[in-house]
């Protein structure tokens, strides 16, 4: 009996290690070089690079090394089976490039794009903006949806925070996201920064407020705009409801699939700065409940703005080739 138990202990034992042999995944190589996208930009030798390992979705294990004189850099040992995030620390702002290894593969190659910081917001614009308002019983519900460009070659990262907006007075309940509100930081009482720096490109960003409804029926807004803007569309929700306004032009009304009506107007080539004023009257005719269909309302409405955006994106990118 003793010699069998003793067998079969080292059978086990010995059986231990090429069974943890044959599990060990792959290893593979994540290399790279990181590209400083600014003219006249300075040297990115000597900077910090973190690979950060993801199994299932959760941070499993980061790892550190610094770029060479060259700006290139190199990761050994790695599970081909794992996906990751390459992340260059540069003039502290993080830049993140995700990798994933094609099934064979063993090594991976990545350019990190990163560029100098701007405290300066002239290259900042709204390509395509929408002010959304619906009444309810009590409020008027307030949603804001950007379409926003980095038209320059330098990060923005601002003073007081990065990108800020102006809310009306009087606003209350502000929500964005869930994953993005932690990125939001309130700078007084009526304004609101972004805080995540902005690289060249496009940056889409929506929230909402709300706004108490006066006792009387006329209510007058102030939409301060912050960027200047190339397009802005306003839509209001409300059949009785009458609008007055100088600075935009009235347009087609929207209808969404379910048939709430959106009184429409639009603007372009708005300077950062100014103020639209808008005018509601008969806001009392326009009482009704919508708690249930307010956010239903709501989404209709930013899927019309994400197709908007697409189309206006696709003209755009058709007027460049064109000019090319």
């Amino acid at each position: 009996m003793r010699c069998l138990i003793a067998f079969l202990l080292i059978f086990l034992l010995s059986g231990l290690p090429a069974t943890t042999q044959a599990q060990e995944p792959a290893n593979g190589v994540i290399n790279g070089q990181v590209i400083n996208g600014t003219e006249d930009s300075h040297g990115v030798g000597e900077i910090e690079i973190t690979l950060i390992t993801y199994v299932d979705d959760i941070v499993a294990e980061t790892r550190t090394t610094k770029t060479d004189a060259e700006a290139k850099f190199q990761f050994n040992d790695v599970a081909t089976e794992h996906e990751y995030l390459v992340s260059a620390k540069y003039m502290e702002v993080d830049y993140y490039y995700p990798v994933a290894f094609n099934p064979g593969e063993t090594t991976k190659y990545v350019e990190v794009g990163v560029c100098d910081t701007t405290s300066s917001d002239e290259t900042i614009r709204v390509g395509l903006a929408h002010i959304i308002i619906s009444v309810e019983e009590e409020s008027l519900q307030v949603t804001e949806v950007f379409w926003l460009v980095n038209d320059g070659d330098r990060t923005y990262v601002g003073t007081d925070g990065v990108l800020v907006f102006t809310l009306p007075e009087g606003w209350s309940g502000f929500e964005a996201p869930q994953e993005l509100m932690s990125d939001y930081k309130f700078v007084d009482n009526n304004r609101i920064t972004y805080l995540v720096p902005f690289p060249p490109g496009e940056r889409q960003l929506v929230y909402s407020y709300r706004l108490a409804k006066p006792g009387s029926a006329e209510f007058s807004i102030p939409l301060e705009i912050d960027y200047p803007t190339d397009n802005l569309e306003l839509m209001i929700e409300g059949e009785d409801i009458e609008v007055a306004i100088n600075q935009l032009a009235p347009a087609e009304p929207v209808i969404t699939g379910t048939g709430e009506r959106f009184i429409h107007f639009r603007g372009g080539n708005i300077p950062g700065g100014a103020v639209i004023n808008l005018r509601l009257y008969n806001l009392s005719s326009a009482d009704r409940l919508f708690s249930v269909i307010l956010w239903i309302t709501i989404a209709i409405a930013i899927a019309i703005v994400i197709a908007c955006i697409s189309v206006y994106m696709a003209k755009r990118r058709k007027r460049e080739n064109a000019n090319e």
